[in-house]
């Protein structure tokens, strides 16, 4: 764990000898309002909520699961610590990054997403499945996509016929319709900013999930447009090289902090019974 420790504090800055090379974080526009009007509700598509189940290929999402207990309580203390991270850097969007695959990073963009929806007044939420080789935030909903974030991005479609919005919580999410093989070439284009800098105005906090760190240059190219992101282990089955190699790929100064997926919870977590009487 302390070589983790280690290659966490250099990526999120913390070397003297990286902290010059730091990118600056890209300034909010002071002109825009501090809660930023939900978007207009013709266009997209409604749904009362998501799944409320633990089958499926996405069972440890607690929040999709349950409003309580103690993974859920867990999920808000991480959310008000980024949202807390985030309005000092004065940034809005965030991504949650893993080194491969299957270490939980979509459980906790989710989850993440959720948890700032319960912390956060009004629609100002956005969960984005920006993994354009693999997507799973579609079918881990259950949802048909048919107008996705990727459509938008190659300029065929407009961000808000790709919203598809929830009633409860209030989270609107942007999913992909097809898997594009070549998604990096899609991911340099202009219309990607254009795309996170029209999120970052309807929306107080957008959360990306991405594709893993050490197979495809997709999710680097994306941060460097970015100002934060969030990593994310597993225990047992994380490896500590890999996490290593993960945290030189990240743009110095944007990760945030990390998250260890399916830990166990601090033992103070069995008195949260006491407020459930």
């Amino acid at each position: 764990m302390g070589e983790i420790s280690e290659a966490l504090r250099r990526a999120r800055g913390d070397d003297p000898a990286r902290k010059a090379q730091a990118a600056e974080p890209r300034p909010i526009d002071p002109g825009r309002p501090a809660s930023p009007a939900p978007p207009p509700t013709p266009a997209g598509e409604r749904i009362e909520s998501p799944p409320r189940t633990r089958e499926g290929i996405w069972s440890p999402r607690a929040l999709f699961v349950e409003d309580h207990g103690p993974a859920a309580e867990s999920a808000r203390h991480l959310a008000l610590r980024l949202r807390a991270e985030l309005e000092r850097r004065r940034a809005r969007s965030v991504a949650v990054v893993s080194a491969l695959h299957s270490e939980g990073k979509t459980t906790v963009a989710g989850n993440l997403a959720f948890a700032l929806c319960s912390l956060t007044p009004g629609r100002s939420v956005a969960l984005i499945d920006c993994d354009l080789r693999r997507p799973t935030l579609a079918k881990a909903l259950g949802i048909d996509v048919r107008v996705g974030i990727d459509d938008v991005i190659a300029g065929d479609a407009a961000l808000a016929d790709a919203r598809i919005s929830f009633d409860t919580p209030p989270l609107d999410v942007y999913l992909v319709r097809k898997p594009r093989a070549a998604a990096h070439e899609l991911l340099v284009r202009p219309s990607l900013d254009a795309t996170i800098r029209e999120l970052e105005r309807l929306y107080t906090h957008v959360v990306f999930d991405t594709a893993p760190i050490l197979l495809v240059p997709d999710t680097p190219i994306l941060l460097e447009r970015l100002s934060a992101c969030v990593a994310v282990a597993r225990a047992g089955h994380s490896r500590t090289k890999a996490f290593h190699r993960m945290c030189e790929l990240v743009p110095a100064g944007k990760m945030v902090g990390a998250v260890l997926d399916e830990g166990r919870l601090p033992a103070a977590a069995e008195s949260y019974r006491y407020y459930e009487q």
